[in-house]
């Protein structure tokens, strides 16, 4: 597969994203900050935003995902690269204790491993990733989540019975 960079300078880009994702999404909440257009989505508007960013604005990496847990609801932020500097933040709120998102390894396919690290260390399941499965811990014995801030340190508790 041909890579093709993006055209213009860095303002340029970073316009006509912001202008791509308005008009395709409509979206309120979506600025520029520095060299990033920061777009606040919800939950289930991110795989279509994703898509967009690929497909139509020809953003061709998704660097990382990170969670920040509120105690209560989830803040995932996708962060994309267009390969010349400018970078397109896109972030949502996941209500409740039991966090589930659409995967978009179909979009971006670097999100594979994203996705199971957030599964891993938070417990954001992804609808239909291809193998959600845990990335550090122990698949069979480890039920908790270490990233959480509901998460004990305590090694009795969290390493009893696997000795």
């Amino acid at each position: 597969m041909a890579v093709t960079l993006p055209d213009g300078s860095l303002r340029e880009r970073l316009d006509r994203y912001l202008e791509g994702f308005r008009s395709r999404h409509g979206l309120e909440e979506a600025r520029v900050e520095g060299n990033t257009v920061v777009l606040a989505v919800d939950p289930g508007s991110v795989p279509a935003v994703l898509a967009t960013a690929r497909q139509s604005l020809g953003i061709l990496h998704l660097s990382f995902i990170t969670v920040v847990d509120r105690q209560g609801s989830f803040e995932l932020t996708y962060e994309l690269l267009d390969l010349r500097g400018a970078r397109v933040r896109v972030k949502t709120v996941l209500e409740g204790e039991e966090p589930v998102i659409d995967t978009v390894t179909g979009i971006y396919p670097t999100a594979n491993w994203h996705e199971r690290e957030a599964y891993d260390m938070f417990g954001v399941a992804f609808r239909g990733h291809p193998d959600l499965r845990r990335v550090y811990m122990w698949q069979d014995h480890f039920d908790h989540h270490p990233l959480l801030k509901s998460f004990e340190i305590s090694t009795k508790r969290t390493f009893e019975g696997l000795r």
